[in-house]
């Protein structure tokens, strides 16, 4: 039997995450494996509200299509609403928002990092985005990264290891090297952020990314 186009999509991502047929739930999270723009609804009529990038994790809502409406929960640094991390004062960047979008944002607990004495905020994100690439864990995306990074970050010094440096340390070296890499952007942006979950506080960024 040959099925419609988008209904094949449909299904094809309900075997990818493990996830039910549409009389049940979408998964609880899944995992972006690429930059993606964020819509305030299907469709791309709207102006975007700005960009998830990869490794972000999304708690999935409904469906319509190829389009998901998702929640994001991360940190955002007072003043600096527009980007949303992964955990207070670690740098792995999950979303750069529109400032219209910032309207949007909910904001719930405070904390301040006792190393620079920063105030970082939990905010949660809602929106939508056409992603067919959703990931059910990061592993799928770690299986992409690590022979990029192998290959590419290697040809000019010995290879680093991911956990000799920090999440923000990691920031800085693939600010000069990424580039010398020849890579789009979104590779860089995929090597960065496998480096930075690889990181020696990688544990840091485990309890402040799903919930």
């Amino acid at each position: 039997m040959r099925y419609p186009s988008h209904l094949f999509m449909s299904l094809m991502f309900a075997i990818a995450l493990g996830a039910p047929t549409q009389a049940q739930e979408l998964p609880d999270v899944a995992y972006l494996d690429g930059t993606f723009v964020l819509s305030a609804a299907p469709g791309d009529d709207e102006p975007p509200m700005g960009k998830l990038l990869v490794s972000a994790p999304l708690q999935l809502i409904s469906q319509d299509g190829d389009w998901f409406q998702v929640s994001m929960q991360g940190w955002t640094q007072a003043g600096a609403e527009r980007i949303i991390y992964a955990a207070p004062g670690i740098r792995v960047l999950h979303a750069v928002l529109s400032k219209s979008a910032i309207e949007t944002l909910v904001f719930s607990e405070k904390t301040e990092d006792p190393d620079t004495l920063l105030v970082w905020t939990k905010t949660e994100l809602q929106g939508w985005v056409n992603a067919p690439d959703l990931k059910p864990g990061l592993q799928d995306i770690w299986a992409r990264a690590e022979p990029l990074f192998a290959e590419r970050c290697t040809a000019c010094h010995q290879r680093r290891i991911p956990h000799h440096y920090t999440a923000n340390q990691w920031t800085s070296h693939l600010k000069v090297m990424g580039p010398r890499t020849g890579l789009p952007k979104d590779d860089q942006f995929l090597i960065r952020a496998y480096l930075q979950y690889h990181a020696k506080d990688a544990d840091r960024l485990g309890h402040a990314t799903v919930h």
